[in-house]
This record gives structure tokens, sequence and C-alpha cells, in this order.
């Protein structure tokens, strides 16, 4: 989904959320959650956005009626080592939209 249809449709009340999901090598992606499935956000020509800090992701985002964002982690070191997947190990935290800085 590019950034004008996850704009269409958190206006009309279909985004629950949008993860900020942090990816090794320290860049993020952007995922809504739409209809309770994750969906990446894309640029118009299809690839999957990547930015590199929180405020980076509040620029992209600029356009967008407020929603409710989060920054997701994994747990590193249970990707590491291999451990089973046994209960969320991801780390989530909401954090400001808009910044007041």
């Amino acid at each position: 989904m590019n950034i004008d249809k996850l704009s269409s449709h958190v206006n009309n009340g279909e985004i629950s959320e949008v993860n900020l999901v942090s990816m090794e090598g320290g860049s993020y992606v952007l995922h809504a959650i739409l209809e309770g499935v994750s969906q990446p956000v894309a640029s118009a020509n299809g690839a999957t956005i990547h930015v590199a800090s929180v405020e980076e992701a509040r620029k992209v985002l600029a356009g967008v009626a407020d929603i409710k964002l989060f920054l997701v982690q994994g747990n590193a070191h249970d990707e590491m080592i291999g451990n089973p997947e046994e209960g969320n190990h991801t780390m989530r935290e909401e954090i400001p939209l808009r910044s007041s800085l």
C-alpha cells in the first residue's frame, strides 16, 4: 500500500495503527495494520519504504491523519540464538506521530 492509499484507509477508519519496525542494520520499515493484517507501506514505484529514524518516518507520514504509531523491535538475542518462539519477545512502544519539538 502506498502513502496515498494509507492516508485514504486512515481517513476511512480502516487502519488501526502504523508500526515502525526495526530492521537489521539500523533501518526501519513502516507497516500499516489493515483488518488485522500487517501490510508494508510502499513508495509510488512499489518499493517498501525504508527510513533511518523516527523523525524520517514522521516526515513520510506528515500527510496522514493522526493514527497510533508504534516502534516495534524484535529481541535480537532470541533471533540470533534460535530460541523457540515462546510468547512474544517483541518490544512495542507507542510513540507520538507528531513531534512536539
